[in-house]
């Protein structure tokens, strides 16, 4: 205990040069740590808007559908829908951990706006009730949304999002045309009512989206069946739990069912989270130099400046090992201080920029701006604290091995 007294003494005979390097210190701990809040409240922001926005927790669908077209890919064939699916629902909805259960209808064709303008739209047919209960969000920007109870026939509505209204000219309380292939193989038409006007957040998507209700989905393409079932649960921690139930609770099931995870469809979200960490080590390489050069100047300078006290001290009977415990206590002290008052600083630049409502440009291929928001990790600040005296202990080393070669006469003669 000794040598952490004596070492937090000898620091404070600089004040400016220890006051410096803890500075450094200081805000290469705030840097990591803002930067771990904000990859985390990205990486939860995506995963939970990709879960929200359609993906549901689990899918369910056959394994003929999922083989066809891979289990990242967002359309399933008619050919190999779900048939008998309801009883299937049931069971899943008994399962714990499930919040909800919506049967989707993917549809691909043609919509005709009333002047004759036409375009080539992706749409599914969803039970808004059921994807109320699942949490997904529709984020209309004109008009209504769907009615939870299924049309009655003639009665039929259709969201459409922003682009491809605009390239049908079409408004709220305008009719549009659909045409699609039936399960037959014919050319289906259905005339709709636009009941609002909604964006998908993507700016390509939004030029070819349109929802409409399952009964109206499946009276355009003369079907019964379902392209899949989404599971929707309370917690997003609970997936795998809830993966494994389900599973377990389909075995057997004919024509097979395969339940795929949204981590398997959203390939875009391990892009993301693969950049973001390439990003976050290099920035913590960075900090790292940093810190190293700013600790070991201030180490050696420290050694230089006492090399006739260092010179005594070995004199009286002070070992190499105790001269080089005595540097690493300095070391330990410089970065477990500096890493306090950066854990300290990027708190509050946390809350800081949390509580400004600042707001940054859509991304790449997006349609709306994101809240700069940083999480609260409290990890990071461990692991920030404890990279920063593992830092200043290898800013160190150099140091020692200068200040355990003096030699004892030199050093006292040291002017």
């Amino acid at each position: 205990m000794i040598f952490f007294a004596l070492a937090l003494r000898n620091l404070a005979r600089n004040r400016r040069r220890t006051a410096a390097t803890l500075g450094v210190v200081a805000a290469g701990t705030a840097a990591l740590v803002l930067t771990a809040g904000f990859v985390r409240f990205s990486f939860d922001g995506l995963r939970e808007a990709m879960i929200h926005g359609g993906l549901g927790h689990l899918e369910v669908a056959t394994r003929a559908a999922v083989e066809a077209h891979g289990a990242a890919a967002l359309d399933r064939p008619l050919a190999a829908a779900l048939a008998d699916w309801r009883p299937l629902r049931e069971r899943l909805e008994r399962l714990p951990d499930v919040a909800a259960v919506g049967a989707n209808l993917q549809i691909v064709g043609l919509a005709q706006g009333a002047d004759g303008a036409s375009a080539s739209f992706v749409g599914v047919g969803v039970e808004p009730d059921r994807e109320r209960a699942m949490g997904f969000e529709t984020k209309l920007r004109r008009g209504a949304g769907l009615a939870d109870a299924a049309p009655a026939e003639g009665e039929d509505e259709v969201l459409l999002a922003a682009g491809l209204a605009a390239t049908l000219g079409a408004a709220p309380g305008d009719v549009v045309t659909l045409l699609a292939a039936g399960e037959s193989g014919m050319l289906n038409a259905l005339d709709v009512r636009v009941a609002g006007i909604l964006s998908t957040g993507v700016a390509e998507l939004d030029t070819r989206y349109l929802e409409v209700h399952l009964a109206t989905a499946g009276r355009l393409l003369e079907s019964e069946r379902v392209s899949n079932l989404l599971i929707g649960l309370d917690d997003t921690r609970a997936t795998e739990r809830a993966l494994a139930a389900a599973r377990a609770a389909l075995a057997g099931s004919d024509p097979e069912l395969a339940v795929t995870p949204w981590t398997e469809r959203a390939l875009f979200y391990e892009q993301v989270q693969n950049l973001y960490r390439g990003i976050f080590w290099f920035l913590g390489a960075i900090v790292f130099v940093l810190v190293v050069l700013a600790a070991s100047n201030t180490l050696a300078m420290t050694v230089m400046e006492r090399v006739r006290e260092l010179g005594t001290l070995r004199a009286i009977g002070t070992g190499r090992g105790q001269l080089a415990a005595l540097i690493l206590a300095e070391a330990f002290w410089l970065g477990l201080l500096g890493a306090l008052a950066g854990g300290a600083l990027g708190l509050a630049a946390t809350g800081a920029l949390n509580a400004a409502g600042l707001r940054m440009p859509p991304p790449p291929g997006a349609v709306d701006p994101i809240d700069l928001q940083l999480a609260y990790v409290p990890e990071a600040f461990a692991g920030a604290a404890i990279l920063m005296v593992g830092v200043l202990l290898v800013a160190a080393l150099a140091p020692i091995a200068r200040a355990v070669r003096l030699s004892i006469v030199e050093a006292l003669g040291h002017v």
